[in-house]
């Protein structure tokens, strides 16, 4: 019988890069939200760095022009909220024709002030409802969460606009921040990466205009034909949103539900399914379409929406495409051999 020995050497070079690749991981993983904010700040800051261009060279003045088309966006978005405000009260204040008949006035009226009535503290109102008191204890807890994340995100937008105006006032501010944290032998090759992905953010941007144009034109056609009051709004309005993925589109469906039931049910459920359509459309459409637009295969798109939207909710979706067009250019140049390193 023979035996032999296999001796395995392992450098401390390679246990240190192996561990240091280890951690880099875990502080991606750990720092997720800043870096989340930080990417969807460098996304936004180069959807505006043209228009603040154009102003910088009338105006001669970076800061006054970075400032001008903040506010502008600024602007727009306070009356989009200042008109959609309004009209979905009222959509909501008829809302009681069409829920059940024990949601009265008085009885909503009860629930506000009646905390220590009876009627509650024997457990009649979840009898009523048909659930338990823990049930309620659990969908109150839900909605506590809901609004912490509803306000987590208000903070996050406020962040990642603030970020991204300041990376505007300064002109190829992204491009000096890049070529700081770059390695020197890398430097040039990242700025060049960074170029194709502000190629590829103009393709999404302008592929996901037409989709939302596409999406108000329809649904201005389809509220018309069952005469959803005011369907020129809602339509403007389906526009506008359908740049803020899942929220927008079920905000949207919402307010015309209730302006369909408003003038009756069988309205309000022909609204909300013309929409649903009108999205199963854009759905079946937007993976060619933006394939064109950002030079991607269909199904990585299908694909990057998906994990995006699963790790990181609507921002994900959002800077999922970018994200994922820069990486499969930059596996295609390291495949190629055009992955070339500074001398």
């Amino acid at each position: 019988m023979t035996s032999s020995n296999h001796l395995i050497d392992i450098s401390w070079q390679s246990i240190w890069r192996f561990y240091a690749v280890f951690f880099l991981f875990l502080t991606i993983w750990y720092l997720r939200q800043v870096i989340f904010i930080v990417l969807v700040g460098f996304i936004i800051a180069s959807l505006l760095d043209r228009p603040i261009n154009i102003l910088e060279k009338k105006w001669k003045n970076r800061w006054g022009a970075t400032l001008a088309v903040y506010i502008s966006l600024g602007v727009v978005i306070i009356l989009l909220a200042y008109l959609v405000i309004p009209v979905f009260t009222a959509y909501f204040h008829n809302i009681q024709q069409i829920l059940p008949s024990w949601m009265t006035k008085d009885f909503l009226h009860q629930i506000w002030i009646g905390e220590n009535n009876s009627f509650f503290s024997n457990g009649n109102f979840g009898r009523l409802l048909g659930i338990s008191q823990n049930q309620i204890s659990q969908f109150l807890g839900q909605i506590t969460n809901f609004l912490a994340k509803v306000l987590g995100g208000a903070f996050s937008a406020f962040l990642v606009l603030t970020l991204s105006f300041f990376i505007n006032t300064e002109r190829k501010a992204i491009e000096k921040v890049l070529r700081l944290f770059s390695p020197a032998r890398y430097e040039e090759y990242t700025i060049h990466l960074w170029q194709r992905a502000q190629e590829k953010v103009d393709g999404w941007f302008f592929s996901q205009l037409l989709l939302s144009l596409m999406v108000g034109t329809l649904a201005f056609i389809g509220f018309e034909i069952i005469g959803l009051p005011q369907a020129l709004f809602l339509a403007i309005l389906a526009a506008f949103l359908d740049f803020i993925p899942y929220i927008g589109p079920i905000f949207v469906g919402l307010v015309a539900f209730l302006s369909g039931a408003s003038q009756g049910l069988l309205i309000g459920v022909l609204a909300i399914t013309i929409f649903a359509l009108i999205q199963a459309l854009e759905a079946f459409i937007s993976p060619g379409l933006r394939a064109k637009a950002m030079r991607l295969n269909p199904i990585l798109i299908i694909v990057a929406l998906l994990i995006g939207g699963k790790l990181a909710g609507v921002g994900g979706a959002i800077i999922a495409l970018p994200l994922a067009a820069t990486l499969m250019d930059f596996l295609d140049d390291l495949h190629s051999g055009r992955f070339k390193v500074n001398t």
